[in-house]
């Protein structure tokens, strides 16, 4: 029951814009704003930024295209991959650290042995 109203605001949310979504109009508020909102949903839902981040990054690779008219598919989804990239990379860094932090005294007291040898 951690959160429960945040995943309840989530469900909300992302029923809400599923009821107005219509991905055949192509326009910047289903193409691009509409999604935005799933995705926000499905942070609250979640809670973690990690799995948001790779859906979003994954879902503008493959829908992205360089060469559309259109600034959706052309500017901004490129400019998602990249803000999920970096978020994906911050989130892995910042775990690698805190790994790192958490095994220090483990590692440092199996190396003490082999250096009285």
């Amino acid at each position: 029951m951690n959160h429960m109203s945040l995943r309840i605001a989530g469900v909300v949310l992302i029923l809400a814009v599923l009821f107005v979504l219509d991905l055949t109009v192509d326009n910047a508020t289903n193409r691009l704003w509409l999604p935005m909102l799933l995705a926000a949903g499905a942070y609250l839902m979640t809670l973690s930024l990690m799995a948001v981040a790779i859906a979003v990054g994954t879902l503008a690779i493959l829908h992205m295209d360089l060469q559309a008219v259109f600034w959706v598919q052309a500017t901004a989804y490129p400019i998602l991959v990249a803000i999920s990239a970096v978020i994906i990379g911050w989130t892995l860094l910042q775990r690698f650290r805190q790994r790192i932090k958490d095994t220090h005294d483990e590692r440092w007291a199996n190396r003490r042995p082999e250096q009285d040898e």
